[in-house]
């Protein structure tokens, strides 16, 4: 069906998503009208009308913020770079955004993409996408993203002796015992096999 959308609809419907993403609710009308420069409002609902059709969006009842994208990808934000071993800061600036179906995207709030071969015993390769679902604490053998002196790293959290450390998965990097803070738990990996 989202081959027969026209380029403006798919404007629409693409306006529609990041909105609710971006701020929690859909535009209305008049804010669709006014981002994407169609000057009249019956120009819109005649396009959001056409993507009822479609099956692509459903409206809740009349309220102006009623717009509901059907079967349309989750999007994650990816932000800044994380490290797997030494390397680059992990920053909360967003690079792009990764679209998924929520079904794969299930309890994660942001992506990093991974840098290094501290994690390779556990799967976590050099240039994978970490789904990242942030959270202060973790238990004890999850994967974690946290903040080691301003440096982002993905290892996995242990506690040894009464103290927490965190543990690469590759035995050429010794275990972090240095302060550190826990910005969130890794649920998911996307790799892609090609550049």
């Amino acid at each position: 069906m989202e081959d027969a959308m026209t380029a403006v609809q798919r404007r629409v419907l693409e306006f529609i998503v990041e909105s609710i993403q971006q701020r929690g609710f859909p535009p209305t009308i008049r804010e669709i009208g006014s981002g994407l420069r169609i000057p009249a409002p019956s120009s819109v609902t005649f396009h959001l009308k056409a993507l009822e059709r479609l099956g692509l969006l459903r409206r809740v009842g009349s309220q102006s913020r009623g717009l509901v994208p059907v079967g349309h990808p989750f999007r994650l934000p990816i932000l800044g770079r994380v490290g797997a071993g030494p390397g680059p800061l992990a920053q909360e600036e967003v690079e792009g955004h990764l679209a998924l179906d929520k079904s794969v995207g299930r309890g994660a709030h942001f992506s990093l993409r991974v840098r290094g071969d501290s994690m390779v015993g556990a799967g976590i390769l050099n240039g994978d996408l970490a789904l990242v679902r942030r959270q202060e604490e973790a238990d004890d053998g999850n994967i974690v993203v946290a903040i080691v002196e301003d440096e982002g790293v993905v290892k996995r959290l242990r506690r040894k002796a009464g103290a927490w450390r965190l543990e690469s998965a590759n035995p050429r990097y010794p275990a972090i015992t240095a302060p550190f803070r826990i910005v969130g738990k890794v649920v998911g990996i996307i790799r892609h096999y090609e550049p």
